[in-house]
């Protein structure tokens, strides 16, 4: 096969991202390569050796590193470029399904003792099937057990860039509606950067909010985009007034009783108020007594001469 001089993409043909590192490669032709040998290929013998010429052209190609990055740095051809951005949630591989199973005795095998791998995976499968294929088959194949949790990272953060572009808000808010199950959502906005590029980020989520009040109102709150939410989307708009609700109560309780919002600050605060009364009331009676000594001391006097006599 002439990679160089035709529009025969070999990371196509391996089904790995475009410029994928050569142990991606690597580890998914040896995995693919498993299920269309002769002994276990299971269907059109000719088809299995067709697809088993395409797997072997493409690797050894790619396996040449001055040949492979030449290719990289020439880049996608548009209509290549074009296939391999679109997104398309349910376009999962049985190629790929049949691979998986092929690992699948060395990989519950390797679980046993890295059962870490088994989360890394899942949230994998939830974003993309194939992209927790290629997770699988490099640790199987490559023995990268110490690096899954880099790695698995790395193939999310590829995945979403070649989806929805390098923007760290874009990325996270098609994650968020990916992992929700909003497949229309995030279908819309891989169209629409794939039409109107990155700069029109706001544009975009301008529109999808209006598209999409509900899910659009928590993917954007969740990167603190609400500047791009419109007041009177409902979601929003609930929230202004039940948080006005809560606060005017909350306002109008304190006004009456600001200490009672806790049992035992009130119970505090009232003692403290009881003891300032009779402290007052003591200093009264003190004041009064004081004004009344010299009529007392005069009736002493009196009836001490009068009991003299």
């Amino acid at each position: 096969m002439d990679f160089e001089n035709s529009n025969i993409d070999p990371y196509e043909i391996l089904g790995v991202p475009f410029g994928a590192p050569i142990d991606v490669c690597k580890a998914t032709y040896k995995s693919l390569t498993k299920i269309y040998h002769p002994d276990v290929f299971v269907g059109e013998k000719s088809y299995a050796e067709k697809r088993m010429a395409e797997l072997n052209a493409s690797f050894e190609f790619l396996n040449n590193p001055s040949r492979k990055k030449k290719f990289d740095e020439a880049g996608e051809q548009p209509n290549q470029k074009e296939k391999s951005q679109e997104y398309e949630p349910d376009n999962d591989s049985e190629e790929f399904t049949k691979a998986s199973n092929a690992l699948r005795k060395n990989w519950d095998f390797a679980c046993e003792f890295h059962p870490e791998l088994l989360q890394l995976h899942e949230d994998l499968r939830r974003l993309n099937s194939q992209t927790a294929f290629l997770f699988m088959a490099v640790i199987v194949e490559e023995k990268l057990y110490a690096k899954a949790p880099e790695f698995a990272e790395h193939l999310e953060d590829q995945f979403l860039i070649s989806k929805f572009g390098e923007d760290s808000d874009l990325k996270k808010i098609a994650k968020y509606a990916i992992l929700k199950k909003e497949k229309k959502f995030a279908q819309d906005l891989n169209r629409a950067l794939k039409v109107l590029g990155e700069s029109s980020k706001d544009q975009i989520l301008q529109k999808l909010v209006l598209d999409y009040p509900e899910i659009g109102y928590h993917a954007l709150h969740a990167v603190a985009l609400d500047r791009l939410i419109p007041f009177d989307n409902p979601i929003q708009k609930a929230h202004f007034e039940s948080t006005a609700s809560l606060r005017a109560a909350q306002s109008g309780f304190k006004a009456k009783n600001p200490y009672k919002e806790h049992d035992a600050t009130w119970a505090i605060q009232q003692n403290k108020e009881n003891n300032k009364e009779y402290t007052e009331i003591s200093k009264d009676f003190g004041k009064k007594l004081n004004s009344l000594w010299p009529a007392i001391i005069f009736v002493i006097i009196i009836l001490g001469v009068v009991g003299f006599f």
